[in-house]
């Protein structure tokens, strides 16, 4: 794949922004680099999910040699969701290829690339229901003192169940955290997002890890599915080798910054920022709809 200057630029800006967001957030940056590609660069879904998540894979490994020291990893909880993770990416993955092949078709007289106008109506979703529950909590819990987080999850009962020392209820199922995982690592396999704007909140709110804790663990999660999605991308020529360095040569900078601000930031300004960055995303995606659409 050739490169023009133009996108050259704009590949490592875009891979800066995403950059400290991975650092600060630990979401992987890819809900927002890989409509950005699509939309702002205009690069096809396919190979704009494949690379992106090769950036995600490195972008991940520099934020979690950071956070190792700083112990905000439960390695036990993320290796766990990891199993249903990756089944799920391997299942998102071969959905996409399908999708590749599928015809163009027509909205209000437009003819429609299948691939592209789906992923970003995914997107919209996604991001548009992450943003509201977020909102919601954090006015919901705003001044007051939360001294035990429960999670959704502490209610499944269904064997067998693992204890996990970073979580006020301990004792989860195993069952329902692989559910939670195959459902991440579907979203990272068809839309390049390592499933880390998932994670945050489903930690936090399902799983009831605090949100420093969980910033650590889902860098970890992403990274476990960046990789298998990687190998996977890259088997079907879905990674574009030059664009990949322009996207790092940024991504790595930001990464490393965004990783010490990060660690500086406490759980409700981490979730209130969060909401910030999505809903921008969503501007984004919303208003490329509508001009590909009306």
């Amino acid at each position: 794949m050739d490169l023009s200057l133009n996108i050259a630029i704009g590949a490592t800006i875009i891979g800066l922004v995403v950059g400290m967001l991975t650092g600060i957030f630990g979401v992987g940056g890819g809900f927002l680099m890989t409509p950005a590609l699509m939309i702002i660069l205009g690069i096809p879904g396919p190979v704009a999910v494949g690379t992106d998540l090769t950036v995600i894979l490195a972008n991940s490994s520099l934020g979690m040699l950071e956070r190792i020291k700083s112990d905000t990893i439960d390695v036990k909880l993320a290796l766990t969701i990891a199993i249903g993770s990756v089944l799920g990416v391997l299942t998102g993955s071969y959905f996409l290829e399908l999708l590749e092949d599928a015809p163009k078709f027509v909205i209000f007289g437009k003819e429609q690339d299948a691939v592209q106008y789906f992923l970003l109506c995914m997107f919209v979703v996604l991001l548009t229901w992450i943003a509201v529950y977020m909102v919601f909590d954090y006015k919901r819990n705003r001044g007051e003192a939360r001294h035990n987080r429960v999670g959704f999850l502490a209610g499944f009962k269904l064997p067998p169940y693992l204890h996990f020392s970073s979580l006020d209820q301990p004792r989860l199922s195993v069952f329902a955290l692989l559910i939670l995982g195959f459902f991440a690592g579907v979203l990272t396999g068809l839309m390049g997002i390592g499933g880390g704007v998932f994670l945050l909140p489903a930690l936090v709110y399902f799983v009831g890890q605090p949100a420093r804790k969980a910033v650590g663990t889902s860098l970890l999660l992403v990274w476990i599915s960046s990789l298998v999605a990687v190998i996977r991308k890259t088997s079907v020529g879905h990674v574009s080798g030059p664009l990949l360095l322009f996207l790092l040569a940024g991504g790595l900078t930001g990464t490393f910054w965004g990783t010490k601000i990060g660690l500086n930031l406490t759980g409700p300004k981490i979730r209130l920022y969060f909401v910030y960055v999505v809903i921008a995303a969503i501007l984004m995606v919303g208003c490329k709809l509508c001009v590909m659409t009306f």
